[in-house]
């Protein structure tokens, strides 16, 4: 039985590329670091197959020297800069750069599919950055920026790996993130301590990636979308799923507000029509139903008689004809009174003009002459020396009579005019008098004719009321019935979530690849008696190893040697083109403290083994504090070996 069980044990083989293939699709040949254009203070050459960062622990070194600070985590994120991430720097990290390195550069020889591409990026200063095809960085950095290069290698490497992937990415990823993204992946952040097969980037790093506001879901479907287990039709319905989703979401909150507003609306039609919650919208045997109850309201409400308006129109022409009659006698009084004032005045002039030339009766002759005004004595002894005629004394006597005639007339007649005055006045305080009534009686039917209108206004309202509570009665019984046999969304998500899962179980082909992979890497890597397996459902990619007998083990050391092994999976499966993704590799300080030192090795060992077995078609970087084999400590596997102190082993070589 037990030859039965070894018979089908996870074998690690190490992975065969196509035929033909010569190197990795993609890899970085050269990292340079420069203090300006002329002078280069850190040259890294890197190979294909498995290249070493090694900053020697104290057990190692033989030396006081901390393995911390010397400038691994620095390396990655440069090569990661030269990649394409947007961040190689904390704000704080950056600004001590510009202050040391105002005209420093980073440039990397990245090589796509047997090109060479120059990425360089300043250090100091912001802007400048730039890829171009060059042979070397020394020619890139000689040519200068151009209008016409790119400004990173995204674009080069997403067209090169990902046009599959561009157009099948969630709706959170557009084409140009797609690298960003799996960038991220393949190029772990050391804070993230591998946590998980999906923690990829800290917000300590401050990278700007992409990846590191997307959610759980959103990334899983990318790495899916990598490992080719994840079909068209699985895509579909997961689009559809997320539609469907917020339909439900939408009906959930719309079926809410409709209850809430059934309630309510039950409620005020109630309390209109005065009954209590155990009346229902039908009639039954012992009480009559809302809906008859409304009717029966509304009908009662139709019946009331409307009060009848005073006929204020013809009261108000009866104010019309008194305020013409008024207007008409007060018009003729004035005539009167001017023409009477006119005659008293004409009167008085004839007066004046007669008593100008009057007789003096008590001297019984005429005192002066009515004409030149000079003494009657004086004419008669001297002579007029005026007038050619004699004074004609009783024609002036005549014109005077006449003149006190006219006068006398005028006055009659001003008198005549006064007393028909007086008698208009007396017609118009009658009429003032029926004006003073008719004003009361149009008071009295405006306040008639106001009170019939409110009670016109509280019939309508009543009627309106009534028939309004008739139309919600009506409204909230139908919506009842149709709220029971309203179709869902959610039977729909339903259906859509059991497509999921078959495209789920389509998937599990990829997926039983990448698992086979794992194992073997993981049986090749730990003890014997340890099983390991992948899982994809519903709630995501679970990466599992357990000890024979001992259950699912957890400890920090293991859960990271979990993640390495997945990403080791997902390379190899890269290495064969199994996958849409670069056999590239980056692995920051991927021992945990209390991962055993040759468990450890291990890691080593294996890529070592890829490396050997073929001509290496990948490029796996791992930077490390512990020392690698013994075999493996070489110029030709340590690509850069640094310290913490001095200063000059740092990667910058300088202090930061």
């Amino acid at each position: 039985m037990a030859s039965q069980v070894d018979l089908f044990a996870p074998v690690m083989t190490p992975p065969k590329a196509a035929a033909g293939r010569g190197g990795p699709r993609l890899w970085v040949r050269r990292l340079a670091i420069f203090k300006n254009r002329q002078t280069i203070i850190r040259d890294v050459l890197l190979k294909r197959g498995l290249n070493i960062i090694w900053t020697p622990d104290m057990s190692s070194s033989g030396r006081r020297a901390l393995a911390h600070g010397s400038g691994k985590t620095t390396f990655c994120r440069l090569l990661r800069a030269c990649l394409g991430e947007p961040g190689y720097a904390t704000d704080s990290q950056r600004s001590r750069l510009m202050a040391q390195l105002p005209d420093g550069l980073v440039a990397a020889e990245i090589l796509i599919d047997g090109v060479c591409w120059v990425a360089i990026r300043p250090l100091g200063l912001p802007g400048g950055e730039f890829v171009v095809q060059a042979d070397s960085i020394e020619d890139a950095v000689a040519r200068g920026r151009r209008d016409s290069d790119l400004g990173s290698i995204d674009p080069l490497i997403i067209s090169s790996f990902f046009s599959t992937l561009a157009g099948a990415t969630p709706p959170e990823i557009n084409r140009e993130q797609v690298w960003d993204v799996l960038r991220a992946w393949l190029t772990r952040d050391q804070e993230c301590r591998l946590g998980d097969i999906l923690a990829w980037r800290s917000s300590q790093t401050q990278t700007r990636s992409r990846a590191q506001v997307l959610g759980e879901t959103t990334k899983l479907t990318m790495v899916r979308l990598a490992l080719r287990a994840l079909d068209a039709e699985e895509r579909a319905a997961a689009a559809r799923e997320r539609e469907l989703e917020a339909m439900v979401e939408n009906d959930r909150r719309r079926h809410t507000y409709q209850q809430q507003r059934y309630t309510e609306g039950l409620s005020t039609v109630r309390l209109a029509l005065r009954v209590g919650e155990e009346v229902g919208f039908d009639d039954t045997i012992d009480q009559k139903g809302l809906v008859s109850l409304a009717e029966a309201a509304l009908a009662e409400a139709m019946r009331t008689t409307v009060p009848k308006s005073p006929d204020v129109g013809a009261i108000f022409a009866r104010q019309k004809a008194l305020n013409a009659e008024r207007e008409t006698l007060t018009t003729k009084q004035q005539q009167l009174n001017n023409d009477a004032h006119f005659k008293r005045g004409e009167a008085e002039r004839y007066r004046s003009e007669a008593n100008l030339g009057e007789i003096d009766i008590t001297q019984g002759r005429i005192r002066v002459c009515p004409v030149c005004r000079v003494s009657i004595d004086e004419i008669k002894a001297n002579g007029c020396g005026i007038s050619l005629e004699p004074c004609d004394l009783a024609a002036l006597k005549t014109t005077i009579a006449g003149k006190q005639k006219i006068a006398a007339d005028l006055d009659a007649e001003a008198h005549g005019a006064e007393q028909e005055s007086k008698i208009v006045g007396a017609q118009l305080i009658q009429l003032e008098s029926k004006h003073l009534e008719l004003e009361t009686e149009i008071k009295a039917a405006g306040d008639a004719s106001r009170t019939a209108q409110a009670a016109t206004k509280e019939i309508q309202d009543r009627i309106y009321r009534a028939r309004r509570t008739l139309d919600d009665v009506r409204a909230l019984r139908d919506s009842a019935k149709n709220e029971k046999s309203a179709p869902s969304s959610a039977s729909a998500l339903e259906a859509v979530r059991a497509q999921l899962k078959a495209g789920q179980s389509r998937a599990r082909a990829a997926i039983r690849t990448l698992e086979e992979r794992y194992q073997g890497i993981m049986a090749a890597w730990l003890p014997e008696g340890i099983s390991s397996t992948i899982k994809l459902d519903g709630h995501g990619l679970k990466v599992d190893a357990e000890f024979a007998g001992r259950g699912e083990v957890s400890t920090a050391a293991l859960d990271s040697l979990k993640i390495v092994a997945f990403d080791l999976a997902a390379l190899h499966m890269a290495i064969e083109e199994k996958a849409d993704l670069p056999a590239f590799l980056i692995h920051d300080s991927p021992r945990e403290a209390d991962l055993d030192g040759q468990l450890y090795a291990g890691l080593f060992n294996l890529v070592q083994q890829w490396e050997e077995a073929g001509t290496p078609c990948f490029q796996y970087i791992v930077t490390t504090t512990t020392a690698p084999p013994a075999e493996l400590q070489n110029e030709h596997y340590v690509r850069l070996e640094m310290s913490s102190t001095p200063a000059e082993m740092r990667l910058y070589k300088m202090d930061i």
